[in-house]
């Protein structure tokens, strides 16, 4: 953006032409007569009895009654009746002060960017520092299109006289830079418009500044005068203009001629272009889950994460130390979520005790998966009628539901023995066929029902242990799965006795123990994957706590892929994916931070809650951050963060009723108080 000098005043104000009305007709007297009904004696009148050689005294004429098209219109305002502009009208207006006005007991102040108080070199977004500017402060800007045949030669008179004056002007001179730069201004207007066909446009921004009280209005004006000087804009305060600036602020696409004046800016599109706030300073989608407060302008914080028009996935990562209050929040979106009746799946592999009361709470079904636990999914077991995603939209295909579930228990035996030989996988695949064929289940989906059209019993692993313990070939696969039958963690190999139709479901894997935890990942995504792929149009959640755990540097590959493919294909069945991590540099160990950076780039929506200094630096290198975002980080306290949304960044105060809080603490001074009855 450039700044050319002109005096060119753009329009002209036109005085109100009014209509005068036309001056009623005096009314004509008619005789009584014409006020009465015929045979009916009037009050004080009587008959003509004239005297006697007398003539008839004159008679007393009445006004005649009028009709109602003769009675003239009258204007609203005349009539007195209350009209829209009343409405909108503010009730008081106080205009005696230089500094500011009260409207309504709300005390405005206003400035306007000069015409020479611009940066001469602007980046995208430039206006975005005073939208953000915070409670208190709205920016009103106005653009007038100019005719460019009209401008350009304007501009080059002007350049033309500027020349001629430089000539006789000394480069030691004050004027000398102002003349050069007033020329190099001209010709880069003409060069944009010549060249690149971009339009010529008058620039007026208005800043309106508000509070309750004098005292917070000054300080909101102090701030908004260090802002300017910070993005080396000048800006002067429209001292006894305010009631014109708060006329010209309205919506009317009218402004004060002063005002106007001494505001105007010349710009070209693309630095027009560049002033529009394309970031948004709050976050309000209609049909989202209220997160919290906007700690800047105390809006509420409602987010849709399932609206594909604002973000590209519903995927979310909530980041922060111990204690920052990940688990809380998790929980939070969570009963949210289930209140307006989505699909919630939570996978716990650390500390999955704190997510069972708010289960219990609201009905759903709290599952723990572990060796001591009376719980069991039995992971042969086949639970979906189809695997054909868009069935209950008319869509109809017979892939056999056996071959996808033989080949899920491959990957099972996988990690139960990573080095598992070809020959022993050729022999397991013949062993699982034929146990599924001992249960009357072939690669026939029929065959998995009854006469009565409910699922035949499925085959346990003791069943496959049975069976691998006739063969002697794979003596190493039924030893390795002895564990699961009749070792210690026999009550995982049992059928399923746990409701999985449940639409609240916590999944707690936090005492599979270390070795375990891959399988019990395996065995919990595998239930959630199942319900998730039944449709696409239902809505689905998966949340992972603690996922540095899994995807760090004390977990495996295999079980980090699982993790990175929910991430990266569960949209497709419309779903999301949230996780919650501390411990980043953790979260980024596991072969060179692959697993982590294809997360946090798969989560269209971020939560930085409190981090350590050094993780800060981290996050600000992974996501781009400003210096002044991390700062912020810094700054928040347990239960707060930057919230960013696309490409909207703002700092959130996470907010629970008390029936929420409640069900969801993990606070130790709370839960003391629950013991004690206080």
């Amino acid at each position: 953006m450039k700044k050319k000098k002109t005096n060119h005043f753009l329009g002209n104000w036109r005085g109100k032409k009014y209509a005068q009305t036309e001056k009623p007709e005096k009314p004509e007297i008619q005789p009584a007569e014409a006020c009465t009904e015929p045979g009916e004696a009037r009050a004080g009148w009587y008959p003509e009895t004239a005297p006697a050689g007398k003539e008839n005294p004159k008679k007393i004429r009445l006004p005649r009654r009028r009709n109602a098209a003769d009675v003239p219109e009258l204007s609203p305002l005349q009539s007195g009746s209350t009209d829209i502009v009343d409405i909108l009208a503010p009730s008081s207006v106080d205009l005696c002060h230089r500094d500011y006005i009260v409207v309504d007991g709300v005390y405005f102040t206003y400035f306007y960017l000069t015409g020479y108080g611009y940066a001469t070199t602007v980046g995208n977004g430039w206006l975005n520092p005073f939208v953000e500017a915070g409670e208190g402060i709205n920016v009103s800007f106005t653009i007038e299109r100019q005719p460019k045949d009209k401008i350009l030669s304007k501009i080059s008179q002007a350049t033309m006289i500027n020349r001629s004056r430089m000539r006789d002007v000394g480069d030691t001179r004050s004027d000398y830079e102002e003349l050069d730069s007033a020329i190099s201004a001209g010709l880069y207007l003409k060069d944009g418009m010549n060249r690149y066909n971009e339009d010529f446009y008058y620039m007026h921004t208005i800043i309106e500044v508000s509070a309750e009280s004098l005292e917070l209005l000054e300080q909101r004006a102090a701030a908004v005068q260090n802002l300017c000087v910070s993005q080396d804009f000048f800006c002067k305060r429209a001292d006894y203009k305010h009631g014109e600036c708060f006329l010209s602020a309205l919506p009317l696409l009218g402004m004060d001629a002063d005002i106007e004046r001494k505001s105007r800016r010349n710009a070209l599109t693309s630095s027009v272009a560049a002033a529009f706030p394309f970031s948004s300073f709050e976050i309000c989608d209609q049909s989202g889950i209220m997160l919290g407060i906007n700690q800047h302008n105390r809006s509420v914080c409602i987010v849709d994460i399932f609206d594909s028009r604002k973000y590209s996935n519903a995927n979310m990562a909530v980041m922060g130390m111990s204690g920052a209050g990940k688990t809380f929040l998790l929980q939070l979106m969570a009963l949210r979520f289930r209140e307006q009746g989505i699909q919630v799946f939570i996978i716990t592999p650390l500390k999955g005790h704190e997510f069972r009361p708010a289960c219990e709470a609201v009905g759903g079904k709290y599952i723990k998966l572990s060796p001591s636990s009376n719980d069991c999914i039995n992971i042969m077991e086949i639970r979906r009628v189809s695997l054909d995603t868009d069935a209950e939209l008319g869509s109809s295909r017979a892939d056999s539901l056996l071959a996808d579930k033989i080949q899920k228990l491959h990957i099972f035996f996988l990690l139960l023995k990573p080095n598992i030989s070809d020959e022993e996988r050729h022999y397991l695949d013949t062993a699982l066929i034929e146990c599924y064929g001992r249960k009357g289940i072939t690669y026939n989906n029929a065959s998995l029902f009854d006469g009565d059209g409910a699922f035949k019993e499925m085959p346990t692993l003791k069943d496959l242990y049975a069976l691998l313990s006739e063969r002697p070939e794979v003596k190493s696969l039924a030893l390795s799965l002895s564990r699961f039958v009749t070792g210690s963690a026999s009550r995982l190999g049992q059928a399923t006795n746990v409701d999985l139709e449940n639409k609240y479901i916590v999944l707690d894997i936090s005492e599979m123990g270390k070795d375990l935890l891959p399988l019990g990942m395996f065995l919990a995504l595998d239930s959630c994957w199942d319900k998730c792929k039944e449709s696409r149009a239902r809505k689905k959640v998966i949340m992972l706590d603690e996922l540095w755990c899994l995807i760090g540097a004390s977990s495996n590959a295999m079980a980090a892929d699982f993790v990175l493919e929910i991430f990266k294909i569960i949209r497709g069945y419309g779903g999301a994916a949230v996780c919650a991590t501390q411990d980043l540099n953790d979260f980024f160990a596991l072969e060179g931070g692959k697993y982590g950076r294809a997360i946090l780039n798969n989560s269209r929506l971020k939560v930085v809650l409190p981090l350590e200094e050094e993780e800060i630096g981290r996050v600000q290198e992974v996501m781009g951050l400003s210096d002044e975002e991390a700062m912020q980080i810094s700054r928040n306290s347990r239960g707060e963060g930057l919230l960013c949304a696309g490409r909207n960044r703002i700092s959130v105060s996470f907010h629970a009723t008390e029936k929420e809080k409640y069900l969801i603490t993990t606070s130790r001074e709370d839960l003391e108080q629950r013991i004690g009855g206080v």
